[in-house]
C-alpha cells in the first residue's frame, strides 16, 4: 500500500477540458502520481442545474477518494462555482478548485480595473468570479460572457478546425468593446483556443489560464502538508465515463501522456 506521499492526486472535469489543468500539474510536479477523471458521458456541465452538477461532483469525488487520492482538484469552473463547499465538507483531503486562486493571481494584473471572464452558462449565472474579485478588490469591474459553443468545440476535438477562429472572435467581441485588460479563461476547455485569442486580442488584454495558478497552489499545498512525492517519476492514469477510445484520441491532441485510459460507467 502506498503511503501518503506516494498516493495520487485526483483531478476531474466534465470531459477532456480539465487536461489543461492536469498538463500544468504534470509539468510542475512530474514526480507525482495522478488519476484524471473525465465525465464525458454526462458532458456538458455548463448548461446543467447546480443541484445536478453537485451530485455529479460528489459521485466522482467518492470514486477518486475510493482509489486513495491524497488531494482532489476540481479542474472545472462549473464545479468550482457550485460544488466546492460540498466537496470540502465531504472529503478529509485537500480539495482545490480553479476560481479563487485564479482571481488572486489575476487581480493585480489589471491596471484598468476591468477584467473579462469567459465561462460556461452555469459559472456566469453563479456570479462566482465577480464575487471573488470584489472580495479581493471592490474596484474591479468584471465583464462576463458565456459560451458553451466553444466548450463543445474543444470537447469534440475541433479546436483547430475551420470555423474555430470565427467562433472565438464572436465570443471575445464583448471584451474588446469593454476594453478589458485581463481576460480569464473561465473554463478549462478554453486554453486550447488561447493562441487564437492572443491573435485576435493582440495587446489589448493579458490572457490568464487558471491552470497556472492551480498548479502553483497544488505544489504549495503538498509542500505545506508534507505529502509531496519526491521518490520517483509519477504515473498518470485516466478514467472516463464515456468511450475510452474516443477519450484517448481527443485527449492525446491536448495532452500527450493520455495513454492509460480506463472506462468507469455509472449505474444511474
Amino acid at each position: 500500500m502506498m503511503n501518503d506521499r506516494q498516493a495520487p492526486i485526483g483531478i476531474f472535469d466534465s470531459g477532456v477540458g480539465g487536461l489543461s489543468v492536469a498538463r500544468e500539474i504534470f509539468a510542475r510536479l512530474p514526480q507525482e502520481n495522478a488519476i484524471y477523471f473525465g465525465d464525458d458521458h454526462r458532458f456538458p456541465y455548463g448548461p446543467r442545474p447546480a443541484e445536478q452538477v453537485q451530485r455529479f461532483a460528489l459521485q466522482i469525488g467518492d470514486f477518486l477518494f475510493g482509489l486513495g487520492v491524497k488531494m482532489l482538484v476540481a479542474a472545472c469552473n462549473t464545479v468550482s462555482a457550485v460544488a466546492l463547499p460540498l466537496l470540502t465538507a465531504r472529503f478529509p483531503v485537500p480539495v482545490l478548485g480553479v476560481i479563487e486562486d485564479t482571481v488572486h493571481y489575476a487581480a493585480p494584473l489589471s491596471r484598468r480595473k476591468r477584467v473579462g471572464v469567459l465561462a460556461t452558462p452555469s459559472t456566469v449565472a453563479s456570479n462566482a468570479y465577480p464575487l471573488a474579485f470584489h472580495a479581493v478588490d471592490p474596484q474591479i469591474e468584471v465583464v462576463q460572457v458565456a459560451s458553451q459553443f466553444l466548450v463543445n468545440l474543444v470537447e469534440n476535438g475541433n479546436s483547430d478546425k475551420q470555423g474555430a477562429l470565427s467562433a472565438t472572435l464572436r465570443a471575445i467581441a464583448p471584451f474588446r468593446r469593454a476594453e478589458v485588460d485581463v481576460l480569464i479563461l473561465g473554463c478549462t476547455h478554453y486554453p486550447y483556443l488561447k493562441t487564437k485569442m492572443v491573435e485576435l486580442l493582440g495587446d489589448l488584454a493579458q490572457i490568464v489560464d487558471p491552470a497556472i495558478a492551480v498548479s502553483l497552489r497544488v505544489e504549495q499545498e503538498l509542500l505545506a502538508r508534507g505529502i509531496s512525492n519526491d521518490i520517483k517519476q509519477g504515473q498518470n492514469i485516466f478514467f472516463t465515463s464515456g468511450d475510452a477510445g474516443r477519450f484517448r484520441t481527443v485527449g492525446q491532441q491536448l495532452e500527450p501522456s493520455v495513454q492509460d485510459v480506463r472506462e468507469m460507467r455509472w449505474q444511474e
